[in-house]
């Protein structure tokens, strides 16, 4: 007889779970409110914003590194390095990658992509995302890979 009593409170545990796992799906199936944007003050994301969400500091060197050369102002050579074609930046992340390039205007990729991770704008970006609540601090983005 006490595997009645084993049997009904299976039963109660899978009722409730599957009322809270219907409840969870209703709720999501709901739809967002039009009104909110993607960040709390409604400006939608940057593209250097999204990468740096999906990817931290290296993502964001990375995409400025891609976008500069399908630009044809820089050249990323399939043997690591990178030339400066345009010396003039249109923005601070482009003016931190012509500098991390140095004033020979080449450079291996690898010292350029370290040296933009730590370059100012890339700090003042996420300290922005870090206020609108969207991303960690630095400290606690290190201890969560």
């Amino acid at each position: 007889m006490l595997w009645v009593l084993f049997l009904l409170v299976a039963w109660g545990s899978a009722v409730v779970s599957c009322t809270r796992l219907c409840l969870a799906a209703v709720a999501a199936a709901q739809p967002m409110e039009a009104t909110a944007g993607p960040r709390p003050d409604g400006r939608a994301l940057s593209l250097y914003e999204a990468a740096f969400l999906a990817g931290g500091p290296r993502r964001v060197a990375d995409l400025a590194l891609v976008s500069m050369s399908r630009e044809r102002r820089l050249l990323l050579a399939h043997t690591g390095w990178v030339t400066v074609v345009d010396p003039d930046g249109r923005n601070d992340l482009e003016r931190s990658v012509i500098a991390a390039i140095g004033p020979r205007g080449q450079s291996p990729v690898p010292p350029v992509r370290t040296a933009l991770t730590t370059a100012d704008p890339v700090r003042a970006l996420a300290d922005r995302l870090v206020a609108a609540g969207l991303a960690v601090p630095a400290g606690a983005r290190a201890n969560v890979a």
